[in-house]
Formats: structure tokens, C-alpha cells, sequence
């Protein structure tokens, strides 16, 4: 396994999703200049132009119009509007430059192996595994941590937050009450009530003993009726997203009795992370912060002696922050971005084109914030397309929920499938595990199912619906990228990008709706170079502005990808594995596997549920793990689409010299460099061959070996326990092998079945 890369995962565990992720670079391509560059003058050997694009629709589009004052001021939400995106007219919908430029600065940082330094130290990650079982992996952490939680009250002191143990009944700070003993008296909301809510009840209570040895609430009623003075404290009744007629399984609330004397003081890192990790519904319900306000009820990890509390939430079975090894605080997404690709130090390509701006200025020599040399208009539609829109009138589609990060078996790296060896946000990050990657969406075709059934509308609230009016697919749109001092390099990256969505078979992603396949998009692009001299020569073209522009040769646009294609292979280290074209890459066919279009089956890219079919299967239940993009879409690259890729690459050498040179200045700006010394290929060793590789990975069935000259996702040897005595061997260490059988999987993957090597004879070498 690469350090972030996952394993395929076995069809019985592998989880589906509409997403999948782009693995991580193993190191990042710099620019070829880190220091910002002069842009107060037009470089020699550099590129100014413009790339004239349209844009046409391939699925429904759609990019929501922003809030007006006046809208904003009658407190409206963006998802109460359904107007598409417009600049002068909401019967012309306009996609602005801005989520232009997104798109294609993401696919830049990916094709070009860029940084992943814009990730989130918020929110801080918590979980519960109240009713986990044992081979979930965070049963054991969650159940032991929970042998110590008690009960108390918040106060607020002149040095921070802290907890007033509650009075003991026996050994313990809280006991539990049958919600069918409490009084109405009590005025306790039940938990199958409509209007249920979480409740904070001053009581007076008595308490007994259970058969089992168990303290429980025996009489309750308001305050002063019974001896005891507590708080019954209530939780979430399971029913927070409403489905009809369903009633909960909880049966028990909680009292707590008054307070006791003493206070254990709250770390302020607790805090910190409690109020970073706030749910939606907690704030609802307990305002913003939570259970942070004087004399609230609260339960808390019982700490050593001398120690401050570390963890505390409103109910016993509270979320736990997950912390890995070593750290004091909750883990956050940042955390498991390798530190090495989110160096501020470091320029990549994508921010030497787009520019970026950086939190805090490291060292003199640095620049904060730099401009970019590319600037994205908004795109237009074209003119004569009859009727734009999608239907007459906005519909609603199916919920649109966000991303969920803490579906750790979907969005970190897993060396492997089983469920009880999952990484998680306890484990230690790089180490043991990484995030995935990239995030993109898969296409679903030209038209996806969209519309929310009638049937479904009437079981969801108001909150989780929204309304738009995409445009339909088959709508062109032109916008421009005016670009300035760009180099070769720079050039052919976004070059590499724009031929994904037009001369090559693949669709890029715009807009909203991702995940129901709206926004795919292709593209179509002609290049132009201005010719400075010329332009400042003249302002006129008979009636109109002198453009003083031509249009860039095809040989010369190839050799800006060829050129950016070299540079990234060399410095990220793939040229070293036998690489020649970054869309042989396992990085890189796995974005095209997402890109391809029109998409795999519906069924492999639908969400899981939680109540599946009429059996009610719930599909999260067992942690299935999200297998590599290539896997789910059994892509490599057909043989076609690898010649025309190849004939449109290939270096324009040992071309006809009677051709018409190129201009001085074209040449200036795109020396042809060198040719390499020609490598020999290596070549896959057919059966009967005996070849050394080093052993890999190792266990009591078989070792895997690597190949010479291959990368292991390309082709990779076996050697089975059946052969061999795998006691003689170690994962680091070379085997001579023989190949006695030669497999080709459908990932494209060469599996070669081998067997020791025989021993040479007497005087033999």
C-alpha cells in the first residue's frame, strides 16, 4: 500500500456513495518558481492570451441566485429562492466567473499535484457508540471511558468553567426514572409528544433498590413533596427527524440530585472542543452554548485527582471527542492532512496560476497574499437555444444534506476492509492513516432522477427541502480566461485540465446538486496569444478594437502539456515508478474514473441507507468501506481512449522540415527542450521467467512481490504458501521467483502467480 492510498476492498464490503475521493499526492510539485513573479510587465518567454470557451450543459445546472438587502433584511433564506443565478435579467441565467474559476482551480490542484492546505480545524470530531458491538472499533473505547461518568452542576469561577459534583446516592451521582412513574404534576413533555423537547425539571424524589442491585427512582413529584432534591433530566427521544407515526424505544430518563460540595474546574481545551462540536440540534434546544450556563445539569468524565475535566455533554451517553494518541484535544479534519502537503512555504502550481492568499505571514521573505495571472468571466448563454429551463416551474429535489466527514470508513484511508481493524479519528494521523483525498461527485447521466416523489415530500420537514430552476441539459454558454505571464508549465496545466471536458471523453462538475448528478458539463476551448508589440501599435481594426492576437499552433499548445506533464511526473516521483503520461497514474485514473461520462450504474453511486428495502436493511450498519474510484467504475483507459490521448501528447518531433517556423517570439516563449536518452520499457515477464522482487506485504497464506519496473496497483506477484515455506521469507527482503501463471484483472491490474525460483546446479551460476 502507498502511504494514502486504500486497498480494493472485497465486493462483500464495500460501501457505495453518489462521491469518492482523488488519493493524496505522495509529495507536492512546487512551482518552478517559488518567489512571486513581477507582473507589472509582459514577460519574454511567457504567455498572454485569452482561451475563448463554451460551456455546454450535459445534465441539469443549475447555481442559486445570491439574497437581495431587501430579502435579506425580511430574513429569507437562499434556499426560499428559486431563481437561477442572473447579472440583469432573471429569464437570462448567467454562471458567474467565480464558480468557473473553482472548477477549474480544483482540478489544477489535482492534476498537478497540488497542496491540500485548505482544510478546517473546525468542527472538532465526537462520536457515540452507545449500542455498538464488539467488533465496531469504537465499542471498546467508548464503553470503557463511559465506566466513569457522573453527574453535576455548571458554575462559572474567576478562572474558567467548572462542575459541582452532585450529592451520591450510595455511589452514584444519578439514577434513573421510568418515564411512565413521573406525574403529570411533574409537567413533563413525554418523548412521543409532538412537541417534545430536552428538559431541565426541578423534582423531589425517594429511591429503592431493583432485584439486580441497582439504585433506581422509586416516587417522584415537583419539589418538597418527596425528601430528596434533584433535576430530571431528559435527552433525545430518536425521533428528531419526525417520521410520522413511528414512537421511540427509550423508556428511562435521569435524575440528578442537588448539589454536593467541592468543584473540579473544566480544561479550557474541553471547552473549547465542546463548543466547537455544538450540534444543530443541541443549540436549538439548549441555545449556543450549549450546557455551559450556570447551575446546568451535567454529566462529565470523573478525572484523576488534581486533574481538570476533559469531557462532559447534557446526557450520560454523551459524545466523546475522539482524540488520537498523545493529544490532549478533539481531532479535527487539519489534523489528518499529511503535514507535508499543507506547507505555507511551499508555492504549488495551482497557487502560482490562481494566486492564494495565506493566514499569517511566515518569515520576510514570504508574500501573505499574491495575485493570480488568471481571470474567468462569467459565462453567458448563447444565443438562438429556444427555451433554457428544465420545467416551466421549480421543483424541489431530493434532500440535499452536507457532507458527512465523521463516516470515517468512507472519508479516511483503510489498509483494509474488516470492520474491527477501521481507522477512525482515534488513530494517529499519517501513521496509521490519512484523509482520503479529493472529493468529486459521480455523473449520472444526461437525466438524472431529480424531483423529490410527492409521496416523500409529505414526510419531510420544511427545513430539509429547498426549491430550484436548473436549465435543461444541452444549453451553451461562452465565457473567456484572460491569462498573463503564464510559463509552459502553467499553461499546459490548464491546457490538461480544459481537454478533460472537450477532446477527451470526460465531463467536469459545476453547481449544485452534485450529488443527484446535476453539473455535468463539456467544455470546448480555442486558444489565442496576444501579440504585445502588434497591440500597442495600433488601437483600430477598421470599425473595431485591434485585437492583435493569433491563435496558438496545435504543436505548441502539445508541447505545454507535454511540458507540464514532464514536470509533475519528475517532481512528485511518479516518473521514478515507469510512468510516461500522468493519466496512466493510479492518482490520476481515478479522477478520470470520476470524470468519465455518462457514469457508472445508478445503483453503484446512489447514497446507502438506513432502512433498505422491505427487509428495513440497514446498509451503514456494518461499516462498509468505500473502495478506490477505480474500482467502482472497473475503468482503465479503453485502448482508444489511450490512442487518442497519446496522438494528441505526443512530443511534434521529426516533423516535416520544409513546415512553416514558428514566429520568433512563439519560439522564445516555448523553447523545445531536449529529448531525453531513450529507456529501455520494462516489460511484464511472461510465464517462465525468473525475475528478483521484493517482498511487499507477507502473511501465513501468501507473499505479495513487486514487480521490477512496475508499480504495484500495475502489476504484482504471488507467491503462495502452497509452493513455498513462507517461514524463510521477509517483507523487505528479495525473492527469486519463476512465473508459472500470468492473470490480467478487470481493474487492468497484471497478477503473476510465481513459485521459488529453482536452485542452479552444480557449477551452474
Amino acid at each position: 500500500m502507498t502511504p494514502y492510498q486504500s486497498l480494493q476492498v472485497g465486493a462483500e464490503r464495500a460501501a457505495i456513495a453518489p462521491y469518492n475521493f482523488v488519493p493524496l499526492p505522495e509529495r507536492v510539485v512546487p512551482a518552478e518558481v517559488q518567489q512571486p513573479l513581477d507582473q507589472s510587465v509582459y514577460h519574454a518567454g511567457r504567455f498572454t492570451g485569452r482561451i475563448a470557451c463554451t460551456l455546454t450543459t450535459e445534465s441539469p445546472l443549475y447555481v442559486r441566485c445570491g439574497l437581495t438587502p431587501e430579502q435579506l433584511a425580511a430574513g429569507l433564506e437562499a434556499k426560499q429562492l428559486s431563481e437561477f443565478f442572473f447579472t440583469a435579467s432573471p429569464d437570462t441565467p448567467v454562471i458567474p466567473g467565480s464558480s468557473l474559476r473553482g472548477m477549474l482551480r480544483s482540478l489544477v490542484e489535482i492534476a498537478a499535484y497540488g497542496k491540500l492546505d485548505r482544510v478546517t480545524d473546525r468542527p472538532r470530531f465526537f462520536y457515540r457508540a452507545v449500542a455498538a458491538k464488539a467488533d465496531d472499533p469504537l465499542a471498546q473505547p467508548y464503553k470503557s471511558q463511559l465506566r466513569s461518568v457522573k453527574a453535576g452542576y455548571v458554575t462559572r469561577q474567576a478562572d474558567g468553567w467548572a462542575i459541582i459534583p452532585s450529592q451520591t446516592i450510595g455511589s452514584d451521582s444519578f439514577i434513573k426514572v421510568r418515564e411512565s412513574d413521573v406525574p403529570a404534576s411533574v409537567g413533563l413533555v413525554r418523548m412521543n409528544d409532538p412537541g417534545y423537547l430536552l428538559q431541565r425539571i426541578p423534582v423531589s424524589f425517594t429511591h429503592k433498590r431493583t432485584p439486580r442491585g441497582r439504585t433506581v427512582v422509586d416516587r417522584i413529584d415537583r419539589p418538597g413533596v418527596h425528601n430528596l432534591a434533584g433535576t430530571l433530566v431528559t435527552s433525545g427521544n430518536m425521533l428528531e427527524t419526525g417520521r410520522g407515526s413511528q414512537r421511540t424505544p427509550r423508556k428511562n430518563h435521569v435524575v440528578i440530585p442537588e448539589p454536593g460540595r467541592g468543584a473540579l474546574l473544566i480544561a479550557e481545551q474541553a471547552v473549547e472542543d465542546y463548543r466547537n462540536g455544538l450540534s444543530a440540534f443541541i443549540e436549538a434546544q439548549l441555545g449556543p452554548n450549549g450546557v455551559l450556563a450556570e447551575g446546568a445539569p451535567v454529566f462529565y468524565f470523573e478525572p484523576a485527582r488534581g486533574q481538570a475535566v476533559t469531557a462532559f455533554g447534557h446526557s450520560p451517553n454523551f459524545r466523546l471527542p475522539f482524540r488520537f494518541p498523545d493529544s490532549e484535544r478533539a481531532a479535527t479534519p487539519r489534523d489528518f492532512v499529511p503535514e507535508e502537503l499543507r506547507q505555507d512555504e511551499v508555492v504549488d502550481i495551482a497557487e502560482a496560476i490562481f494566486g492564494f492568499v495565506r493566514g499569517q505571514r511566515k518569515g520576510t521573505q514570504q508574500e501573505q497574499a499574491v495575485a493570480g495571472r488568471v481571470f474567468v468571466s462569467d459565462a453567458t448563454p448563447a444565443p438562438a437555444q429556444g427555451n433554457l429551463w428544465l420545467s416551466d416551474e421549480p421543483l424541489t429535489p431530493h434532500i440535499l444534506g452536507s457532507p458527512k466527514p465523521t463516516t470515517f470508513q468512507h472519508y479516511l484511508v483503510q489498509a483494509g476492509g474488516a470492520k474491527r481493524d477501521l481507522k477512525h479519528y482515534g488513530s494517529r494521523p499519517d501513521e496509521e492513516t490519512a484523509v482520503r483525498g479529493h472529493k468529486l461527485y459521480w455523473h449520472k447521466g444526461a437525466d438524472p432522477a431529480l424531483a423529490l416523489p410527492s409521496d416523500k415530500r409529505q414526510k419531510v420537514s420544511d427545513t430539509q427541502t429547498t426549491t430550484m430552476r436548473p436549465v435543461r441539459a444541452g444549453v451553451s454558454f461562452t465565457f473567456t480566461l484572460h491569462v498573463e505571464n503564464l510559463s509552459q508549465v502553467e499553461i499546459g496545466a490548464l491546457l490538461w485540465v480544459l481537454r478533460l471536458g472537450g477532446e477527451l471523453a470526460y465531463r467536469l462538475k459545476l453547481g449544485m446538486g452534485k450529488p443527484l448528478g446535476m453539473g455535468a458539463v463539456r467544455l470546448e476551448y480555442q486558444l489565442f496569444e496576444s501579440q504585445r508589440a502588434e497591440r500597442y501599435a495600433r488601437l483600430f481594426d477598421g470599425a473595431n478594437w485591434a485585437a492583435a492576437e493569433a491563435a496558438l499552433p496545435t504543436d505548441a499548445a502539445v508541447a505545454a502539456v507535454n511540458a507540464f506533464e514532464a514536470h509533475v511526473l519528475e517532481q512528485s516521483g511518479e516518473a521514478a515508478k515507469g510512468y510516461r503520461t500522468l493519466h496512466e497514474t493510479l492518482r490520476m485514473r481515478c479522477l478520470l474514473a470520476l470524470l468519465s461520462w455518462p457514469g457508472p450504474l445508478p445503483e453503484q453511486t446512489r447514497y446507502m441507507e438506513i432502512e433498505r428495502g422491505p427487509g428495513k436493511l440497514n446498509e451503514y450498519k456494518d461499516r462498509p468501506v468505500l473502495p478506490l474510484p477505480t474500482q467502482v467504475a472497473d475503468m482503465v483507459l479503453s485502448e482508444t481512449d489511450l490512442a487518442v490521448y497519446q496522438a494528441q501528447t505526443a512530443p511534434q518531433r521529426g516533423q516535416d522540415p520544409q513546415r512553416e517556423p514558428r514566429p520568433a517570439q512563439r519560439q522564445e516563449l516555448r523553447p523545445e527542450p531536449e529529448p531525453p536518452p531513450a529507456k529501455a520499457e520494462p516489460q511484464i515477464p511472461a510465464v517462465g521467467t525468473i525475475f528478483t522482487g521484493k517482498i511487499t506485504q507477507l502473511d501465513a497464506s501468501a507473499a505479495a512481490i513487486e514487480v521490477p519496473g512496475f508499480a504495484a496497483d500495475r502489476a504484482l506477484a504471488l507467491l503462495s504458501a502452497d509452493v513455498a515455506d513462507l517461514r524463510r521469507y521477509k517483507v523487505g527482503n528479495g525473492a527469486k521467483v519463476e512465473v508459472v501463471e500470468q492473470k490480467t484483472q478487470r481493474s487492468g491490474r497484471v497478477l503473476l502467480i510465481v513459485k521459488p525460483a529453482p536452485r542452479p546446479r552444480d557449477g551452474q551460476p
